[in-house]
Order: structure tokens, then C-alpha cells, then sequence
């Protein structure tokens, strides 16, 4: 069996290393507080993640649902304020351990299928990525334009 401490400690890290009360919150959350470059370190470490598991042979099916996993976190950080709420609660990183953990403890496909699959993801969770980005670009020029129209200088 593969070790993947070291990503399980990254999805800790990630996902739940701290506490407030009785909430546990990572960095993805914090980090996603700060637009577009915290979401492009969160969804890279992510991405990592799960170019490890193809490289643990993990089936296309697993992969395809780590993906959707951080691709709906992607899509759902598109929305302002929600999208920051979202990344305190929505746990991709924990989610795509388990998988991980799952597969591991059944390994059904080959690597070389995985490969394959991961370029696609990659390719798709880019496309994401920058959408997102441009989104979150506009949102704050709409916001800048709305503050100078009221006659502040920003």
C-alpha cells in the first residue's frame, strides 16, 4: 500500500487544522479570503493532490470525482461572499482522501489509464481556475467603477 501521510497532512493542513469553537476550518478557507491569488494557491495544492493519486494508479472514475469535487468548490468560489462561505464548509481535500484511502485499499485500474484522465481534469480545472479569476477580476472593477461614480477617488 502506498504511504500518503504526506497528503493527508496537506488535506488536514488544507481542510480542518484549526478549531473555533466547535468548527474546524484550513487554510483552503482563509486563503480563499484573499481573491484570486489565494484561490489559485488553494486549487493548485489541490490539483497536487490529486496528480498524486493518478500517480497511485487511481481509476479514471476516482479521478473524475476528485475533480468534480474541487471543481464544484471552484465554481461555487465564483460567487462573492457565498463562494468564501462555501470554502469553510465544502472539504475537497478531505472528500478526495477518502477516495484516495478507498482506492488504495482496492486498487482496480492501472496507472496508465489515470494519466490520461489527469491531463483532462488538469485541463478542465484550468479553465476553471482562470474563469474564476476572471470573474472575480470584473466584480471588483464593477465595485471600483461604482465607488469612483459616487465621486470617490480610489
Amino acid at each position: 500500500m502506498k504511504d500518503i501521510t504526506h497528503l493527508r497532512s496537506l488535506s488536514t493542513l488544507m481542510d480542518s487544522q484549526f478549531r473555533l469553537g466547535g468548527f474546524r476550518f484550513g487554510l483552503d478557507g482563509v486563503l480563499g479570503l484573499i481573491p484570486g491569488v489565494g484561490d489559485i494557491v488553494t486549487t493548485g495544492i489541490s490539483i497536487y493532490i490529486i496528480a498524486e493519486a493518478a500517480r497511485a494508479g487511481c481509476s479514471p472514475t476516482t479521478l473524475i470525482r476528485m475533480a468534480l469535487n474541487l471543481a464544484l468548490e471552484n465554481i461555487a468560489d465564483m460567487v462573492p461572499i457565498l463562494g468564501n462561505v462555501f470554502d469553510f464548509l465544502w472539504k475537497s481535500n478531505t472528500r478526495n482522501i477518502a477516495l484516495l484511502d478507498q482506492h488504495l485499499a482496492n486498487p482496480k485500474h492501472t496507472t496508465h489509464q489515470s494519466r490520461g484522465v489527469l491531463l483532462a481534469i488538469v485541463l478542465c480545472l484550468l479553465g476553471v481556475l482562470f474563469t474564476s479569476l476572471y470573474v472575480t477580476f470584473m466584480v471588483i472593477k464593477a465595485l471600483l467603477v461604482a465607488i469612483q461614480s459616487m465621486g470617490v477617488d480610489v
